[in-house]
């Protein structure tokens, strides 16, 4: 009986109600993981869109950041208009599912899918019991806050979060309301335990107690405690009052099981006639003009991220930071080993530039990153060109150097688990760069060796040398003329042959007479004092 009822309130065409009706409405896309570039991107449409008589965010989404989804959340509850509405096209699971909630009314496009809100570990391993709850608290919050808001079914809205919620649909037979219970409610009202309408994933059932250790209770907790009570949280003294309904035995007659809508076993996912039956989908609108007519508007504006948020959100990605880490450290390890011309030492700044910046301008890169990345920089080359060889300097900057770039890539709090997850990105994105900075810089390096194209960019051709003999014809001992810097690498004269060098002190400037120190695949040499 209820599904024809459903797939009506889906296709039906009626007037505009008045609590919608809107003349222009502004449309924001939320397309991709939801990350801070999504959530600052976000604040500012809602305030370049101030100004219509409603909004409408567009889903099309996986999932993301715990904390940038909370923030678009709360930009909704605060900062948009009443009239604003979540529109799934074509899916918005986890940090979709929880945007949508947030908004005053749901609508889907044909096909659309939204559902499963748990949050996951960053390596997908299964989380501790004790852990997880921590972690699906502030979630469970939030989407509780957004059904009593909204008037949604707080157990149904629970189940999107939390695996191990049982719920069943039932059907009041003189008033046609329908209500998600759990099995405590179920066993009240009709005094046996529910049936079971869905098969159990996998080879056994999942115990109960090892998925619930605190969600099972915290619905009856709203709704049974009072602030005179000893076991009233404070925490849920700031939400909204629940609005469900206290079952008893004396329910029986008037209440009819409908169907299981999810087991203990998997998190709730819904399809459109499934959102309207359990009252969470007010329509089904698939194109601009449907959206148009479902709001009785004149015109749709459209909000857009901006080009500048679009490569931001880019370049804060994993993978082009890893390959930033890697070309700045090819860069730097090239320019030094090779005495060039400088063309890799602008690469290795603009990386470094783009590596740091870019997270600053997102909000995920402090002051002190910033500031250890430099100081790194800066005793590094100290090292380098200043005072070689003591070594404590140059660890001390990789050190400061490395911590600077993982730093780059947390910006909650290392206790909580979003802290944790952006620690391990960073470290292994970290890692990760610096393992293929070794196999480039091989590269690069073999091709310099061996290509006369690549010896002109270390200025060969300023020496007027195009293929030098092999260092083997250098003898320990012998003296040269320094013919270029050495920086420490650079050119030098050995009886009118000129070879490729490196310094094994400070830098050496041209024109200074050296002693070869070493032979072999690198001539090592050190200044004579006069």
């Amino acid at each position: 009986m209820l599904l024809p009822i459903a797939t009506l309130i889906l296709t039906q065409t009626s007037p505009v109600p008045s609590y919608r009706q809107a003349t222009d409405v502004a449309v924001i896309t939320i397309e991709g993981a939801v990350d801070t570039i999504t959530a600052m991107s976000f604040k500012r449409r809602i305030e370049e869109s101030s100004d219509a008589d409603a909004i409408v965010i567009e889903l099309n989404t996986p999932g993301g950041d715990l904390m940038s989804t909370l923030e678009i959340c709360y930009e909704i509850k605060n900062n948009a208009p009443k009239n604003t509405v979540a529109w799934i096209r074509p899916h918005a699971f986890s940090a979709g599912t929880i945007i949508a909630l947030a908004c005053r009314e749901i609508i889907v496009a044909q096909g659309s899918t939204f559902g499963d809100a748990a949050p996951i570990s960053a390596t997908g391993q299964p989380i501790p019991a004790t852990e997880r709850a921590k972690i699906e608290s502030p979630v469970l919050t939030e989407v509780i806050d957004s059904a009593r808001r909204n008037h949604y079914d707080e157990h149904l809205v629970e189940a999107f979060v939390s695996v191990g919620i049982e719920l069943w649909l039932i059907h009041n037979n003189s008033t046609g309301e329908v209500v998600c219970v759990n099995r405590n409610e179920y066993e009240t009202i009709f005094g046996e335990s529910p049936p079971q309408h869905f098969s159990a994933i996998g080879t056994s059932q999942i115990e109960t107690s090892l998925l619930t250790p605190f969600f099972e209770t915290i619905s009856e907790l709203q709704n049974s405690t009072q602030p005179n009570d000893p076991t009233w949280d404070p925490v849920f003294s700031q939400q909204l009052p629940s609005s469900r309904k206290l079952f008893s035995a004396k329910d029986s007659k008037d209440w009819t099981l409908v169907k299981q809508v999810v087991p203990n076993d998997r998190l709730l996912t819904l399809k459109p006639a499934e959102g309207a039956m359990y009252g969470l989908v007010t329509g089904v609108v698939s194109t601009d003009k449907e959206l148009q007519q479902w709001f009785g508007a004149t015109t749709i504006q459209r909000f857009k991220p901006t080009w500048s948020e679009n490569m931001v959100g880019v370049l804060i990605s994993w993978p082009i930071r890893l390959v930033l880490i890697a070309l700045f450290l090819i860069c730097v390890v090239v320019e030094f080993a090779t005495g060039g011309s400088g063309l890799f030492g602008v690469g290795a700044a603009v990386s470094m530039a783009l590596l740091v910046g870019a997270p600053w301008l997102a909000g995920l890169a402090q002051w002190w990153d910033i500031a250890l990345v430099l100081a790194g920089l800066a005793l590094i080359a100290t090292e380098v060109l200043v005072i070689p060889g003591t070594g404590f300097t140059g660890f001390t900057g990789v050190a400061f150097l490395f911590v600077g770039m993982v730093g780059s890539f947390v910006s909650g709090d290392l206790g909580s688990s979003v802290g944790q997850t952006q620690l391990i990105t960073g470290l292994g994105t970290v890692i990760g760069g610096c393992f293929l900075a070794i196999i480039g810089s091989w590269i690069i390096l073999k091709q310099i060796e061996n290509t006369s194209g690549m010896r002109q960019l270390v200025l060969q051709h300023e020496v007027g040398v195009q293929t030098p003999p092999p260092p083997l014809s250098l003898k320990v001992g012998d003296e040269a003329i320094t013919i270029t810097d050495l920086r420490p690498s650079g050119k030098i004269k050995c009886d009118s042959i000129i070879y490729d060098a490196t310094t094994s002190g400070s830098w050496i400037t041209e024109g200074t007479k050296v002693r070869i120190m070493m032979c072999g695949m690198t001539v090592e040499v050190e200044e004579i004092s006069s």
